[in-house]
């Protein structure tokens, strides 16, 4: 602790007085030692009344409460800024003459970290021709100061990839590449078998968790015959089965690559086998194909459109009888408007149309919905002009048509207004006696 002297003077009504010495002490500081957050401390001064002193910060980081001239016992208030750096620091200020140091931490820089690496190819069981091949992964993610980066990859015939030479094999040190990193099988794998396999990543001292187990068959020496390979169902579905002939101990998958086929039975077999899949009834006018993959084949299953044509067309009688886009609500009186909606449908083989069902929707001037269903081609709907809404320029109303056709033979196909199909379909309402 640092001693000041100041001076005082004072005066007596009848004899000047001689100079009279002040005596002013800093004393010790609350606290000087700040971790990386940084705080508040006191430093107590104890002065003679009358007697000045002053306390100042001389480092950027330390501010000091009430800096100037002070006179008489005081408690100087300091704050120090947090440290947002990687390293120590000290600085000083001078309260009533004493310099004091303050020191302060500085952030604690985090450990580094690796990241598991994540397995890429080969993947999802493919079938692999090579006997030693090249396995990839997208590089470990790390943060902090890491050192030379090299992965172990491993491989077995369980997922469980026992402590077993016989069943688990391994690859150390081979070095990052550039965002993935490769890694070639030291040892030919033997044919037709599933392999799995994961890395890791390491820099010596930090090591990270294994990657996702990824999975690859090795080719087969087995071959197999299909009984076809080309499939043609009806638009209303229907089961269908195809034979895998090969020979004793081969195995076999079957997959499907199209939504409206469904594998029923003889995903998997080994042996000689049959695999079963119904393929869903069509809603299309047009031929749809999809494929199968049975035993490393492909099957292409060909699907017959729907025997008909569905569509309609919307008429405004008030205006004659050519199909329009637009049905006018008008009347020079309150008679109802009649708009038209007429089915253009047709059969396209033997069979007859059974059903229309329409549904019509608008907004005008609330929102409406109209149904029809039955043998009737046609539907016919009515409404006022002059409601709320309509003007003497006509109201623009969008109007929603679907209508669904079915044939004797169980088949349907729906068509909606403003669709590549059908076009956009509208109302105008006006007002009563344009």
């Amino acid at each position: 602790m640092a001693l000041a002297a100041g001076a005082c003077t004072g005066k007596s009504s009848s004899t000047p007085a001689g100079p009279t010495t002040c005596t002013v002490s800093a004393g010790a500081a609350s606290t000087t030692a700040f971790g990386p957050e940084g705080g508040q401390g006191t430093v107590p001064v104890t002065a003679a009344a009358g007697c000045a002193w002053t306390a100042t910060s001389n480092s950027s980081f330390i501010s000091v409460t009430g800096q100037g001239a002070q006179t008489g016992n005081g408690t100087v208030q300091f704050t120090v800024a947090a440290n947002a750096t990687t390293a120590d620091r000290t600085g000083t200020m001078t309260v009533a003459g004493a310099s004091i140091t303050v020191t302060q931490r500085a952030v604690v820089t985090p450990p580094p970290t690796l990241a598991a690496p994540t397995a890429q190819s080969p993947s999802g069981g493919q079938t692999i021709t090579s006997s030693r091949p090249t396995l990839v992964v997208s590089n470990a993610a790390s943060t902090g100061n890491v050192g030379t980066i090299t992965y172990r990859f491993e491989i077995s015939d369980q997922p469980e990839f026992p402590v077993d030479a016989a069943r688990t094999f391994t690859q150390d040190g081979i070095a990052q590449g550039s965002g993935t990193t490769s890694g070639i099988v030291n040892r030919d794998l033997g044919p037709g078998g599933l392999w799995f396999w994961r890395a890791r990543a390491t820099d010596g001292t930090i090591t990270s968790p294994y990657s996702n187990v990824e999975t690859f068959r090795t080719a087969s020496p087995c071959s197999y015959t299909l009984s076809t390979t080309s499939v043609s169902a009806a638009a209303r579905g229907g089961t269908q089965a195809v034979t895998v002939t090969t020979t004793a101990g081969c195995a076999w998958t079957a997959t499907t690559n199209a939504s409206f086929i469904t594998i029923t039975s003889g995903a998997s077999g080994t042996d000689s086998g049959t695999v079963s899949f119904a393929v869903a009834a069509s809603s299309l006018g047009t031929i749809r194909t999809g494929t199968l993959t049975i035993a490393g084949q492909t099957v292409t299953v060909t699907q017959a459109g729907i025997p008909l044509f569905v569509g309609f067309r919307l008429i405004d009688p008030g205006r004659g009888p050519e199909p329009r886009t637009e049905c006018q609500i008008r009347s020079l009186t309150s008679t109802p408007t009649t708009c038209q909606l007429e089915s253009t449908s047709f059969p396209l083989g033997t069979n007859g149309i059974v059903s229309y069902a329409w549904t019509v929707s608008y907004t005008y001037p609330s929102d409406k919905s109209l149904f029809q269903v039955g043998t009737n081609p046609n539907f016919a709907f009515t409404d006022m002009c002059g409601q709320t809404g309509s003007t003497d320029s006509g109201f623009e109303v969008f109007l929603s048509v679907t209508l669904t056709v079915t044939d004797t033979e169980g088949n349907s196909v729906t068509v909606r207004s403003d669709t590549p199909e059908q076009p956009l379909l509208k109302l105008r309402a006006y007002t009563c006696g344009i």
